[in-house]
């Protein structure tokens, strides 16, 4: 619960707040009880007092004085005052009740809002290496299942916990203000109750935690599922997962049902335990009315009995709210260790204005952690990598799949930190600089472009909203983009759809592209941008990409090895391991690794186009 007093510590006058309004609702309960049993005293006992006579508690004397002071206008005018009173004690403890009801709502709201907005916020900041050793599915599960599992089973469990302690807490000061040695006995019996419920509940806690990472698993499961769906109908493996769906749900299930049935159980067991206490204390108490020496009238016995029973259903509002606080403890623990998860280095460091010499690997060696989660260790994906790239000269990395060019790539960008030796920037290591402005003066065109629900102007001017729409049309006119742009039917303000859904793949690579340029960055890093285009659409981008590149630094990962002939250099990277560099003349000269890369392309170019002239004739 520490995780909630931290959060809640933001919000204390509203806590405050509530608690005095729950103080209040009590209060005028208590006050409409007490009132009861006097009166009926005062109706029908003919020897009525002044008040300052009579035994019994302070309350109890301040009421029997002023109904004393009813009854001398007779007995039906009385009942009228005091059925106004008890109306008016109710509706001010409906009003308080009600406020203190509001109150939390607003505090409830807030809390969840801002954990989802602090989820979020750290789902942005943290290391993209998380989300290679981590599923998506679970991440989605924290801002879905687990969030709604808090509020119910830990802010409103919290918030009948405080209603309940607060209720307690004034029934039994006026318990013990009644009668100290009844209240003792009741007392005597709270252990039994708090034993018993303790035992019910005892394995909720582990059992909840285990239930959260089943239903995060489930949630895993359904996200792979929708998001490889054709690969699913391709193989016709509908089945298959549905019988792992409904594995794994089946086990969800039963935990739940286990989970729930304890849940239920502590609330009759509580139930049935105070039952057992308001029996003992009719024995009890009414031994200690017989003895008139105890203190304990007739009317005060009535009362504590009123109260004792009203105190009964925050009583066992405690005991469930203890049981949900303990069922939503998994995910409050799996919140809380996402959002104590490492970070991304905040702002600070050296501002990087422009490149002005170059980038250099020295001796990089680089993998996903040490250990894996089974603990073997993990390999390296590069090995001591030595490279420069000086300012304006354009570098190509090709390699079989797998044999580290993205992650290459990527240490540029600082999305991971190398795990040996260092990349310098103009001379000085990678770290040193502001990751923000690092990043500003980088432009990244990938392989599986990322576009937004929105404009196409929007999506070019994504991460500089202070782009004017002359500077994104001649962007796009860089990214030769301005002409299909122009055909849409809005233009600039025709909405793209989800991931740009209504466009073909080479128009979303252009306007990648022209979101690239618009940043005008100094480097510029091409991961494979034209590989999964068909050749008229290659053509188009492969057209923009000459005039993007043109002075600038870049470093251009390929796939196709016919488009990287013209750079400055190649390098060929086989298992993480710089094994040729040079110029495409010197390496198929050399008649290296790079001259069969090339040779083992053009032998599968030459068979497609074979099978598809003899698929062509055979049609005829």
């Amino acid at each position: 619960m520490k995780f909630t007093v931290r959060r809640l510590k933001r919000h204390w006058v509203r806590a405050l707040l509530f608690v005095v309004l729950a103080s209040l609702g009590v209060l005028f309960t208590i006050a409409t009880a007490l009132s009861v049993a006097d009166f009926l005293k005062l109706l029908f006992n003919d020897n009525v007092s002044g008040g300052d006579s009579v035994p019994g508690n302070l309350v109890a004397r301040a009421l029997e004085w002023l109904y004393s002071r009813l009854i001398v206008y007779g007995t039906g005018k009385a009942l009228v005052f005091f059925s106004l009173f008890v109306l008016a004690t109710y509706t001010m403890k409906n009003l308080f009740c009600y406020l203190a009801a509001v109150t939390m709502a607003r505090l409830r709201c807030h809390l969840v809002k801002e954990l989802r907005d602090d989820l979020f916020d750290k789902s942005l900041r943290m290391p993209v290496g998380y989300y290679v050793t981590h599923r998506k599915g679970d991440m989605l599960s924290r801002f879905g299942g687990d969030i709604i599992e808090y509020e119910e089973n830990v802010i409103n469990a919290l918030q009948s916990f405080v209603n309940a302690v607060v209720s307690m807490f004034f029934y039994l000061l006026m318990l013990f203000y009644i009668n100290v040695k009844l209240t003792g006995f009741v007392l005597c019996m709270l252990p039994l109750i708090v034993f018993v419920v303790s035992s019910v509940t005892r394995r909720l806690r582990r059992n909840s935690v285990e239930l959260q990472e089943r239903g995060a698993r489930l949630t895993a499961m359904m996200e792979e599922s929708l998001t490889g769906l054709k690969i699913i109908k391709a193989y016709t493996a509908i089945d298959y997962f549905n019988r792992q769906f409904r594995k794994q749900d089946d086990a969800y299930t039963r935990l739940r049902v286990s989970v729930f049935r304890r849940i239920d159980m502590a609330s009759p067991v509580s139930d049935f335990l105070g039952n057992g206490i308001v029996i003992g204390i009719l024995l009890f108490g009414s031994m200690l009315v017989m003895r008139s020496d105890q203190g304990l009238t007739p009317e005060l016995f009535v009362s504590y009995i009123t109260l004792f029973v009203l105190m009964i259903p925050p009583a066992k509002e405690l005991t469930t709210a203890i049981s949900q606080m303990k069922k939503g403890r998994g995910c409050e623990e799996r919140l809380q260790g996402m959002l104590e998860e490492d970070e991304e280095p905040g702002p600070g460091g050296v501002a990087l204005e422009a490149l002005r010499s170059g980038i250099a690997f020295r001796h990089v060696s680089f993998r996903y952690g040490d250990v894996d989660a089974s603990g073997a260790v993990r390999p390296w994906v590069l090995d001591d990598i030595n490279l420069s790239i000086p300012k304006g000269r354009q570098v190509a990395l090709v390699g079989s799949s797998g044999s580290g060019k993205s992650t290459l790539a990527d240490l540029i960008s600082r999305f991971y930190d190398v795990s040996q030796g260092e990349i310098l920037l103009d001379g000085r290591p990678l770290r040193d600089y502001d990751i923000a402005s690092l990043r500003s003066r980088i432009g990244v065109v990938a392989q599986d472009t990322m576009l937004f629900n929105d404009t196409v102007a929007a999506n070019i001017a994504y991460g500089y909203p202070q782009a004017t729409r002359r500077q994104i049309e001649q962007a796009a006119r860089v990214a030769n983009a301005h002409e299909f742009i122009m055909r849409l039917p809005d233009g600039y303000d025709t909405n793209i759809g989800d991931h740009g859904d209504t466009l073909s793949g080479g128009q979303r690579q252009r306007i990648s592209i022209a979101r690239a340029v618009l940043h005008q960055p100094d480097i510029l890093i091409l991961d494979e941008a034209t590989s999964a285009l068909d050749t008229e659409s290659e053509r188009q981008v492969q057209q923009a990409l000459e005039q993007v590149l043109q002075g600038r630094t870049a470093l251009i990962i390929a796939h196709r090895l016919s488009t990287i002939s013209r750079f400055d250099e190649i390098v060929v990277l086989e298992e993480g391991r710089i094994v040729e560099r040079g110029s495409h003349h010197d390496l198929m000269a050399a008649g290296g690794r790079y001259s069969e890369l090339v040779r083992l392309q053009q032998t599968d170019a030459d068979t497609t186009l074979f099978t598809a002239t003899d698929t062509d004739k055979a049609l005829e």
